[in-house]
């Protein structure tokens, strides 16, 4: 009886991650993410994950994510039109490579209270960006940077393949 009990609960499970992922990923893709920013907080609060092992499953997922939405996504912005744009994705991803392992071995030393308020102020301080960093067409300053930021949102938007409807 036990176990029947036990596969009727993790039945309903796969069915609320299947949906998740499925809402996780809608929502992803409309702002153009990977989606670990809708997924974290259902890890945390629907599958009841630690905070670290929510850290973590996300990452791995997201990598997934990311790596197999990469050869469909360029049907809206070209490699040539993010390979003009080489140093700015080249040092991007230095610093986040970096900024990955850095963010790793401090989420390893919290203790998961702390870890999870971190997580909770990051992702209000994420949403503030996005509710008053930027216009709608992308025309707000840059928070940090000032100079090529701007011609290269210009460029991205002139793009041929930026204005494509696929």
């Amino acid at each position: 009886m036990a176990d029947a009990a036990a596969q009727g609960t993790e039945k309903r499970e796969s069915v609320g991650a299947f949906a998740g992922g499925v809402g996780v990923r809608a929502l992803g893709g409309l702002i153009g993410l990977g989606g670990a920013e809708f997924r974290l907080p259902l890890l945390i609060g629907a599958f009841r994950f630690g905070a670290l092992e929510a850290v973590i499953v996300n990452k791995a997922m997201s990598l997934i994510v990311v790596a197999s939405a990469l050869p469909f996504r360029t049907s809206t912005v070209s490699f040539a039109t993010i390979g003009s744009h080489w140093m700015i994705v080249a040092n991007l991803l230095a610093g986040s490579l970096l900024g990955a392992w850095i963010g790793a071995s401090w989420a390893t030393r919290l203790e998961s209270e702390t870890l999870f308020r971190v997580l909770a102020l990051l992702l209000v301080a994420m949403a503030a960006v996005l509710l008053l960093g930027h216009g709608s067409e992308g025309g707000g300053a840059p928070l940090f940077f000032q100079g090529r930021c701007r011609s290269s949102r210009a460029s991205l938007r002139a793009s041929p393949s930026a204005s494509s409807p696929h």
